[in-house]
Parts: structure tokens; sequence; C-alpha cells
């Protein structure tokens, strides 16, 4: 069975936020509970000293407050659960939940 990957679209709309981030996939796997469905995606995201014209804090806020508009699914959690700072980059771990939506 071919697993289809669920993240084009959440990759997508995270680069229309930060353009000049480095974003990979660490890891993608379906999620499922009794009512919905959906899929799991860790990534990192690398970017240069000065690629975020703002500072990490408010990068974060804005992703937990973003409404993220993709077809056929929904991000139902997102969340940094790693940073790392060095004096040139800036490296970001994202876990989401994408929800795969009805309409």
């Amino acid at each position: 069975m071919k697993l289809r990957t669920q993240s084009g679209a959440f990759i997508n709309a995270l680069r229309a936020i930060i353009p000049a981030a480095d974003i990979g996939i660490l890891h993608e796997r379906p999620w499922h509970s009794l009512t919905f469905s959906g899929t799991q995606i860790g990534l990192s995201v690398q970017m240069q000293d000065g690629a975020w014209h703002g500072n990490v804090g408010a990068l974060l806020q804005m992703l937990a407050e973003y409404e993220f508009d993709m077809p056929r699914q929904i991000v139902a959690d997102i969340a940094v659960t790693g940073a790392v700072m060095a004096k040139n980059a800036q490296c970001l771990i994202i876990d989401a939940l994408l929800l795969d939506s009805l309409g």
C-alpha cells in the first residue's frame, strides 16, 4: 500500500509565512482516533540569522493563532517542540496534527 503524503499543502503554507526558511520533513505518519483521521508530521525549519524579521517568540505566537487555508486538511494542533539557536542560524522543530476534512 502506497502512503500518500499529506504534507505538501502544509509545507507550502509554512513557506508563505517564512519564505526564507529551509523546511524538511523529519517524520510523517498516519494518525487515527475514533472519529477523525489525519497525519502527524514533524518538520525541521532552518533559517539563517536575520531570515525571520521578528523573534522566535513572535513566530511561535503567530503559528499558534494562524488560520491555515489548505484544501481537504485542517491544522488541529501545531507546536514548536525544539529550537536550536546558533550564531548564524536558527533551527526549529515543528510538530503538527493535520486532520482530513470532509469538504
